[in-house]
Parts: structure tokens; C-alpha cells; sequence
């Protein structure tokens, strides 16, 4: 008779890396990109940063350090969903709790064209698992990251 209990446990750590997304110094956002349709077969990720290039924004500010920065996405060809996978507040060297948000998609390079909103955490109608491509059957190209 087999123990079920170490392919149980190989299963449930071979998922629990993609689950989660990993602070790292200054960083305010991770779009994570996936082979499925569900957002559980993590396959790439961006991300935006405080102190570096491209810079999240604040929600109801659009002038100087607050404004969101437009970046590219490069999602890998095969993606089948994106979602915002985590955001957290300000800190270059500890890291802070997790905020709340979301990043908004453009099927165009400049933040332009059809788009869509993956939000995180702040409870809004928006959903968290959104399709790789846009109605007109294009990869999300361009993002930016809004905070609460």
C-alpha cells in the first residue's frame, strides 16, 4: 500500500511558489502572466517600483511622482490570463504590508487601445483573473499600476 501523503505534499509545494508573489527592494507591483485561463499556471511576470523605472501611481493623482507610468509587458506568446498578482505599499528596504489596487492593460504599446483592469485587494467590483488578449484578440502590451 502507498502513503498518499508525500504526492500529496509534492503537489501542494510544487504550486505554492506561483501562489504568492515575492517582495524585493522598492517594489510596488507584480503582473503575473499564465498558460491557463484560471491564473494558476504562472508561466512569467512583471513589475512596477518605487525607486526605479516604471513607477506605480497613487489613485486620484495624476501629476509628478504620483502618476502611474505606462511600461511593457512582454507577455510570453502562449499566455491564456494576467492578473495583478500582489502590491504593497512604500519601502526600499524592509517589506511592507500588502496594498491595495490594481494595474490597468492596453492592448497598444503607449497605454493606448482596448483595455482592462485586474484589481488586488481593495474589495471593488473589478476581477482579479483577466484574459491574455483583448476583444480584438491582441496580447495586453502596455500597462499601469494604481494604488490605494
Amino acid at each position: 500500500m502507498h502513503n498518499p501523503i508525500p504526492l500529496a505534499l509534492t503537489i501542494l509545494f510544487a504550486f505554492i511558489p506561483f501562489c504568492w508573489a515575492n517582495w524585493s527592494s522598492g517594489k510596488a507591483a507584480q503582473i503575473n502572466f499564465y498558460t491557463d485561463t484560471k491564473c494558476s499556471a504562472y508561466t512569467g511576470e512583471v513589475a512596477a517600483y518605487w525607486n526605479a523605472f516604471p513607477n506605480p501611481g497613487v489613485i486620484g493623482s495624476t501629476a509628478g511622482a504620483a502618476k502611474a507610468q505606462c511600461f511593457t509587458l512582454n507577455m510570453p506568446g502562449n499566455s491564456q490570463s494576467i492578473n495583478t498578482a500582489a502590491l504593497w505599499g512604500f519601502s526600499t528596504s524592509t517589506e511592507p504590508g500588502r496594498a491595495s489596487g490594481f494595474c490597468e492593460f492596453w492592448d497598444g504599446f503607449s497605454c493606448d487601445g482596448n483595455t482592462a483592469s485586474s484589481d488586488f485587494g481593495s474589495g471593488a467590483s473589478l476581477p482579479t483573473c483577466q484574459p491574455a488578449r483583448s476583444k480584438d484578440g491582441w496580447l495586453w502590451k502596455s500597462a499601469k499600476c494604481l494604488l490605494n
